[in-house]
């Protein structure tokens, strides 16, 4: 659950196994190949015959890796392609320019735990949501839910979360704000806080293998003073506004691999809870502020 600026810190440098990359057959965004029919016709997309995709530094969700992106996003968008008979072509982006690649044309959509937002609806559309973005708590003591957080001692997060004004009016001064998962994380390490609160994706990967650290995701036992808990932002995949082909696709696409537990096995395989993809049936698009 990332600010609308998003941040992924020092994670750029983790990649995710390569099995969760997945291969697209070649073939045209408007007419079949002889071996390769799609599933929808007259797909549209910037290069005929291709689905390129920007590929955003975060893991697990999505990763570069030098030109051999892998994650869960690429899992879900190279299936789609497969099954359109595209073949994905990939470029690496960030959070400051994906919308406006997309919007300036050069790239079909991009990839890497984006959140429908009603600002980034006036440039772009955006796909059926893949999962949750969640609130994830770390700790030593095992807290899982805001009510374990006010029964310890100082708790930190990332200023900017949709879930800051909350907390702190929950927690008060306890609550301490960073700029960024470094610092966060950093003081949680030296025992100078007593939890981390920071979106849940990232510190699964923060805390794999960490002694005595417990990684809870705050979304599976809701708690109504936190909005962004009970209303939790979703990640989709933005694309060119205005293209319906394309949509169709993507929508349809993650819908097939909603209902045949793909996306959830994604997931889990991933160290994730299988919470994450407890999507609403309505997209929620998180207002402007």
């Amino acid at each position: 659950m990332k600010p609308l600026t998003k941040r992924s810190g020092a994670l750029a440098a983790v990649v995710l196994a390569a099995g969760l990359s997945l291969t697209a057959c070649g073939g045209s965004s408007t007419a079949a190949q002889s071996d390769c029919t799609p599933k929808h016709q007259g797909v549209q997309t910037v290069a005929p015959g291709k689905l390129t995709i920007g590929v955003i530094d975060i893991p697990p969700f999505s990763s570069y890796n030098s030109g051999k992106p892998a994650g869960i996003d690429l899992a879900i968008a190279n299936k789609i392609a497969k099954d359109e008979c595209l073949t994905p072509v990939y470029q690496q982006a960030t959070y400051a320019d994906a919308v406006q690649s997309i919007s300036g044309g050069n790239i079909d959509l991009a990839l890497g735990t984006i959140d429908a937002t009603e600002k980034r609806l006036k440039a772009v559309d955006f796909s059926a949501s893949t999962y949750l973005d969640g609130m994830g708590i770390a700790s030593k003591s095992g807290a899982a839910t805001v009510s374990d957080l006010e029964k310890i001692g100082k708790v930190g997060t990332i200023d900017g979360y949709l879930w800051v004004e909350d907390l702190k009016k929950i927690l008060g001064d306890k609550l301490v704000t960073y700029p960024s998962s470094v610092e966060l994380k950093a003081d949680f390490d030296a025992g100078r806080i007593q939890a981390d609160v920071d979106a849940y994706g990232v510190q699964v990967l923060q805390f794999k293998g960490a002694q005595g650290v417990t990684v809870s995701l705050a979304n599976d036992k809701p708690d109504a003073r936190v909005g962004a808990i009970t209303q939790a932002p979703e990640a989709a995949f933005p694309l060119t506004k205005g293209n319906k082909s394309l949509k169709q696709a993507l929508d349809d696409g993650i819908a097939a691999q909603r209902a045949d537990g793909t996306i959830s096995k994604l997931l889990t395989d991933a160290g994730l809870s299988a919470g994450l993809g407890k999507v609403a049936a309505k997209q929620y698009v998180v207002p402007a502020s």
